[in-house]
């Protein structure tokens, strides 16, 4: 009965709008309280908040987070999509297949889906709609394209999986290169079968370069692919801990722009504050989360979920689909972070307990959370997106539609063939330390 109370109370404060860290803890601390009273409560709170964010795997976040800023605010998109374009301009949708490109080439450097939208919506935008593309084409290809950050490594939501299941994220940020390099594959495949169908859609660009000048605009990436490589490869190899590899990165996406005079002491001002402020919001959310999670456990909820389905006699495949449309309902109205926090404690048991992969699991999860990013009412890149390039929203949405189609065509390959996932992280290297 407490355990219903506590999730009830839960989804009441998140309907009336409480922010997510809050209404985590404050529904643990009730539930906490009716089932072993002031001294479980006292307990808890005396040992909960410090312990937490005082966790040296949870300093990856920040650092991530940084990296991703710093290179936002460096101007790289710009020069990503600039080679892009040189290079594809001559192929059916072109433009929008530029800008995946430049979106998985931030993503490399970013796990922030929201910056890399954000980033690419003031450069790729207005030059597809100059150059003939509808704009909700235009919009609902770089929402879309945007949620590549947060399945390229690093990945924010990968390193919150890791850090909640306590499995390896040096092995789920490798786990996520090729889902992520083949989901920016189908989008290319689907722009173009796109363009066939609807050439009005998306017009031939009529710009035209030189060799010199294509190979040219490959000469400033330079650097940050370097910077990318190191990032991935150490963690890849067992040179560094993800935590380390992120502090590398951070340390890198500062000094190379201001080498190159590409950043302001304004856009690291900015890079900072928006580090900060993204992080506390995170770490709020993440505390809370963990006072739920004591309540759960003493309620042993993830137990009887568990006992439930074993009783039941269903099978992992319909356990596995009824996750999947869970997860796709929240994802309409909850963000990133939040559907982690709240679920894994009760899902995730319940995986590995029917024999499910949990690193394969964790791809699962952050591709159906993908498609939370771009699907109505919530979808967060849309928002982003249609606040950066003043599209409506509805437009945004409507351009959305039909590149939904092509992530749940990635979905269905990730969940037939596992392998996909488990490939590479089964081929890497032990941390050397």
């Amino acid at each position: 009965m407490e355990s219903f109370i506590g999730i009830g109370l839960l989804f009441i404060l998140l309907i009336v709008g409480a922010p997510v860290g809050f209404a985590l803890g404050i529904s643990g601390l009730v539930g906490l309280f009716l089932v072993g009273g002031m001294d479980a409560v006292r307990g808890v709170m005396d040992t909960v908040p410090y312990r937490t964010a005082a966790s040296y795997t949870l300093t990856t976040v920040p650092m991530f987070i940084l990296m991703a800023e710093l290179i936002s605010e460096s101007g790289i998109v710009k020069e990503i999509f600039t080679a892009a374009q040189r290079w594809m301009e001559r192929f059916p949708g072109g433009l929008a297949i530029s800008s995946v490109l430049a979106s998985a080439g931030m993503a490399a450097m970013s796990g922030s889906s929201t910056a890399s939208a954000a980033a690419l919506s003031s450069i790729a935008a207005p030059e597809m709609i100059r150059h003939g593309y509808k704009t909700h084409v235009a919009a609902g290809i770089i929402t879309v394209a945007g949620t590549l950050a947060i399945m390229i490594p690093p990945s924010i939501p990968l390193v919150i999986y890791g850090i909640v299941t306590e499995n390896s994220i040096g092995k789920l940020l490798i786990a996520g290169i090729i889902p992520g390099l083949m989901t920016a594959g189908v989008y290319i495949v689907g722009i173009v079968a796109w363009s066939k169908m609807r050439p009005n859609d998306m017009p031939p660009s009529t710009s035209q370069y030189s060799w010199s000048e294509r190979f040219s605009s490959l000469r400033p990436l330079w650097a940050f692919i370097i910077l990318a490589s190191i990032v991935i490869g150490s963690i890849y190899l067992g040179l560094a801990t993800p935590t380390e590899a992120a502090a590398v990165g951070a340390f890198g996406a500062l000094v190379l722009p201001l080498l190159r005079r590409q950043i302001t002491w304004h856009g690291i001002k900015e890079g900072f504050f928006k580090t900060v402020t993204v992080t506390t919001m995170i770490f709020m959310i993440i505390i809370g989360a963990m006072i739920f999670g004591y309540f759960l456990t003493l309620t042993q909820a993830a137990q009887n979920l568990i006992a439930f389905i074993s009783e039941s006699n269903s099978s992992p495949e319909l356990v596995l689909l009824m996750l999947v449309i869970m997860y796709l309902i929240l994802g309409c109205f909850l963000d990133v972070i939040a559907i982690l926090l709240i679920t894994l404690p009760l899902v995730y048991p319940l995986v590995t307990s029917i024999g499910y992969n949990p690193i394969w699991f964790g791809v699962i999860v952050v591709k159906l959370i993908e498609i939370a990013l771009i699907t109505p009412p919530l979808g967060m890149n849309a928002y982003v997106v249609s606040a950066s390039t003043k599209i409506p929203l509805e437009q945004v949405f409507k351009g959305t539609m039909v590149m939904l189609c092509f992530e749940f065509v990635t979905l269905a390959l990730l969940i037939f063939f596992p392998s996909i996932v488990t490939w590479l992280p089964s081929l890497m290297f032990e941390t050397l330390h």
